[in-house]
């Protein structure tokens, strides 16, 4: 039954990847706000592991793409780009430890649905 959330048809897959881009940009948008103040302490490196759990599970189901020759190199690239942004804000800080955190959510994802459940999408 997983099996079949991976192996989409064209038209579901579309609208998949219409709502991975979507959240890839309100990433970038909460990325480079002002962290505000809410009281609630969660952690950070916690918050970018489960994101970048979420983005693989999502462009997995989008794409039938290499994961590791493309959806990583993707990933990657888009959690690069938002620490060398946030090294230009004043509010925001640049940070090695959110990229190492960001690539333990794709091994997390490899870990999980390649590993012990043996999902793969089939192109």
């Amino acid at each position: 039954m997983l099996a079949n959330l991976f192996n989409l048809p064209a038209p579901k897959q579309r609208v998949l990847m219409q709502l991975f881009l979507l959240l890839l940009g309100i990433g970038l948008i909460f990325a480079l706000m002002p962290s505000p103040d809410t009281g609630v302490q969660v952690n950070d490196k916690f918050m970018h592991t489960m994101a970048f759990f979420g983005y693989a599970i999502l462009l997995e189901m989008a794409s039938h793409r290499d994961f590791w020759r493309f959806q990583v190199p993707l990933l990657l690239s888009y959690g690069a780009l938002i620490e060398v942004l946030q090294f230009f804000m004043p509010w925001r800080t640049f940070s090695l430890l959110d990229f190492a955190a960001d690539a333990c959510g794709l091994v997390l994802y490899w870990l999980l649905f390649r590993v012990i459940l043996k999902v793969k999408a089939v192109a």
